[in-house]
């Protein structure tokens, strides 16, 4: 018996069967009170092949198959309860076989008080790895089907729990899968809906980064598929909760998720949601004393730019305001300008790196800002071209190469006032910047790139100045460029005067003072690699 049933089982998972011829359709007609009759047996191994093949069954397209269903799922039933344990394989086949009905045939149907003995029995394997799958197979078939009893709400909280706190990723999918269904498709109290985003939004910051990537995963399906009235009351407990997750979280992929998140989310506000969140950036961006906060706060005015761009326009000179006077505020702690290269002056780098990182995405969508010196405050960019990190550096060099690619090539303007870039003074200082950046031992290929550009905009500026009457007055000898013993002003003056044969010379000394360190160094290894080999 147990054989003949394997064998059935195995041409109809395989599809050996036609079920369209009609042969075959009567004698799987035929099988159907045979397969009944085996959930009748006394005999485990009779029982196991019995169920498998009500399952594999139930896929046919038979018409009797409708009136022994309800014969069937109550001698399911009976198994289970006269086994009274959900260990056996018997009870185990028994829940898979009853969830393909559940989830295959649209007239099984199954009790209350039946549905709360199968919760019952099931709850307990939730957390036993090798039992958990044929729980959520048949938890899955019970919530697709919208059966309902006040026990299944309880039963969700423990799955909510198991998809934070599970260490499979697969069980954690299952747990998603089913609580998100549950969630689309049940009725849910304001109340208990509460509860349950306040659960997901304090496990943000559960201890393990796998708990709090489940948890996003959810919450990106919950802002996806809700309604919009439902993300809008819940907005501001996710928003705050995920803004706290990229301040804090040290998983780059979980702050990335976070960062989506809040995309996603606000993209789905009206514009009273939209207002009152930015006015809490706007707060946040104020409080100097806590560089956290106001770096968060730069980070997600990002956010803010990226999904929305042109309708982010009403919050753009708010905006603004903040990242001006965070790149103002960092330029402060800044040395006066030198020849030396603070790479270890510790500084607070993140704050201004986000600042600039913000500013270049608001001058791509609105290019206009870039020239709108009211609004745009070029001199703290500038002074942070010497920052003593090479993120800082890059960003601002990068953002400074936009200032030159909106203004076309001219002669400086010695009526502007001396921090504007294009002033003589001023255009005068980024290129000695530049050019100590050039000497930075962090120097990148990035960054590189970007100096020689700006560089060469520079360059050509002081070209197309005219010639003094007197001719240059610059000195001749390139180490007068040294600042060593050198009186500062002066080689400040001679730059003023004439500044394209000043940047050049500068340039030069540089490049042959590179040339002779690499030399010196070259040969100092050979010396080295002599020595040892006479040691030896």
């Amino acid at each position: 018996m147990t054989f003949g049933l394997d064998l059935f089982n195995t041409a109809l998972r395989r599809n050996r069967l036609d079920t369209s011829d009609v042969g075959v359709i009567v004698r799987l007609e035929a099988m159907i009170v045979v397969i009944g009759n085996t959930l009748y047996s006394n005999n485990s191994s009779v029982l196991i092949s019995g169920l498998k093949s009500v399952a594999a069954i139930a896929k046919c397209p038979l018409k009797s198959l409708s009136k022994s269903i309800p014969v069937i799922i109550r001698q399911i039933l009976d198994i289970m309860r006269q086994t009274g344990s959900s260990e056996s394989e018997v009870v185990q086949t028994a829940l898979r076989s009853l969830a393909t009905l559940l989830r295959d045939c649209p007239s099984a149907q199954v009790k209350e008080k039946d549905l709360t003995y199968l919760l019952e029995l099931v709850s307990p394997d939730l957390e036993e790895p090798s039992r958990q799958m044929p729980v959520f197979t048949m938890l899955r078939a019970i919530v697709s089907r919208k059966f309902v009893v006040p026990e299944i709400y309880d039963l969700m909280d423990k799955i909510s729990e198991i998809m934070v706190t599970s260490q499979s990723p697969s069980v954690q999918e299952l747990s998603r899968s089913v609580l998100l269904q549950f969630l689309l498709d049940y009725p849910q109290g304001k109340g208990r809906l509460r509860t349950q985003m306040t659960f997901f939004a304090k496990n943000l910051s559960y201890v393990h980064e796998s708990g709090r990537k489940s948890v996003m995963e959810l919450l990106h399906a919950v802002v996806s598929k809700f309604e919009l009235g439902l993300i809008r009351e819940y907005s501001d407990l996710l928003f705050f909760a995920l803004v706290m997750a990229i301040a804090n979280d040290d998983s780059a992929k979980c702050r990335e998720m976070a960062s989506e998140l809040i995309k996603n989310l606000f993209v789905k506000l009206n514009d009273d949601h939209r207002r009152l969140i930015m006015s809490h950036l706007h707060s946040w961006a104020s409080q100097h004393s806590q560089p956290e906060l106001v770096k968060v706060a730069s980070q997600t005015y990002g956010f803010v730019i990226d999904v929305l761009e042109q309708d982010a326009l009403p919050y753009i000179s708010s905006v603004l305001e903040d990242l001006n006077d965070a790149v103002e505020r960092s330029a402060r702690q800044l040395s006066p300008i030198g020849e030396g290269d603070d790479v270890n002056l510790e500084l607070e780098w993140q704050v201004p790196y986000h600042s600039l990182i913000v500013l270049s995405k608001v001058l791509r969508v609105f290019p206009h800002f870039t020239t709108d010196f009211d609004k745009v405050m070029w001199h703290p960019i500038v002074t942070h071209l010497l920052f003593p990190h090479a993120w800082v550096r890059t960003s601002s060099s990068r953002l400074l190469g936009s200032l030159f690619a909106a203004v076309p090539v001219s002669a400086p303007d010695p009526t502007l006032p001396n921090t504007s870039p294009f002033s003589t003074i001023g255009m005068c200082d980024i290129a000695k910047r530049l050019c100590v950046q050039l000497k930075s031992e962090h120097l990148d290929s990035a960054l590189s790139l970007q100096i020689v550009k700006n560089l060469f905009y520079v360059g050509r500026c002081f070209c197309a100045m005219a010639a003094t009457s007197n001719g240059s007055t610059k000195r001749t000898d390139d180490s007068a460029l040294e600042e060593d013993g050198e009186d500062i002003e002066e080689t400040r003056n001679d730059a003023v005067r004439d500044p394209l044969p000043w940047l050049f010379s500068k340039l030069s000394y540089q490049v042959k003072s590179a040339h002779i360190a690499r030399r010196n160094k070259a040969l100092s290894a050979v010396r080295l690699r002599y020595s040892s080999f006479h040691f030896m």
